[in-house]
């Protein structure tokens, strides 16, 4: 059971590192793609700033600006959903990671009993069969000795028999 914890823990342990991974790979896309926002939004302030020096580029970017703002937040939203998201598994791997932790001695100690309780009865083994043959031996001697003891009762209850007849008779020639 202390080999298997240690599997599990070991197991998400990976599947932590792993997560964090995609992560880390998904935060540098989204930092990348960030980026070519703010390369986009500096583009939309050169072309906002050619705008204001011409009035008639006003309107198309405007336009460009209102189509690059669902983007980011969109992006911003979804960056808080995967941050709540990653806060709600690593609290959930840190409880797995406490419940594993508090599983681990008492998971210990039963082994441990186990082991004692095998060597104990390993241990009586021995003694448990000598205690077997000895009654074995034991009830041998009994079933030789059953009949010969019927047979005492039987002759001292004829001797008694006999001694009884006997002071009942009187004594022939003195």
């Amino acid at each position: 059971m202390f080999r298997l914890s240690w599997a599990i823990a070991a197991a998400f342990t990976i599947a932590l590192l792993c997560g964090i991974l995609i992560v880390t790979r998904d935060l540098a896309i989204t930092n990348d793609i960030f980026k070519d926002g703010v390369v986009q939004a500096q583009t939309v302030d050169k072309t906002t700033n050619d705008a204001l020096a011409g009035a008639k580029e006003l309107p198309p970017a405007n336009a460009a600006i209102n189509q690059g703002l669902p983007e980011v937040v969109g992006v911003l939203e979804s960056l808080t959903r995967a941050d709540q998201t990653l806060g709600d598994l690593g609290t959930q791997l840190a409880s797995l990671g406490d419940a594993l932790k508090s599983a681990d001695a008492p998971l210990g100690g039963i082994i441990d009993a186990g082991a004692a309780a095998t060597d104990q009865a390993n241990a009586a083994a021995v003694p448990a069969e000598q205690i077997v043959q000895t009654l074995a031996d034991a009830d041998g001697k009994v079933q030789t000795l059953g009949p010969l003891l019927d047979q005492s009762l039987a002759l001292g209850q004829e001797i008694d028999s006999k001694l009884r007849i006997a002071l009942i008779l009187p004594v022939i020639g003195e």
